[in-house]
């Protein structure tokens, strides 16, 4: 039996979050430099970070793609048990 994505993401994000809070993107670089054979999408971390009552939306930040001409806004996502300065 293997895990579902949500409990994957989620398990990352604690992890990830422990000390500074992180976008999604930043999520699903983790998940890839782990290894994870079935990656999922940046579309669905923000999902499962949004319907998990452990995460909270800090507000939005800017970030540089090279698939866009411009510079668009992102979640950033802390836990809800840790307080970010």
């Amino acid at each position: 039996m293997g895990r579902s994505k949500a409990q994957l993401i989620t398990t990352m994000a604690i992890k990830m979050m422990s000390k500074d809070p992180a976008t999604a993107q930043d999520v699903y670089s983790a998940l890839r430099e782990k290894g994870c054979y079935y990656l999922p999408t940046v579309r669905e971390i923000t999902f499962a970070l949004r319907t998990d009552k452990r995460f909270f939306e800090l507000g939005k930040v800017k970030v540089g793609s090279l698939v866009r001409t411009r510079s668009h806004d992102v979640c950033l996502w802390g836990r809800i048990d840790i307080n970010y300065n």
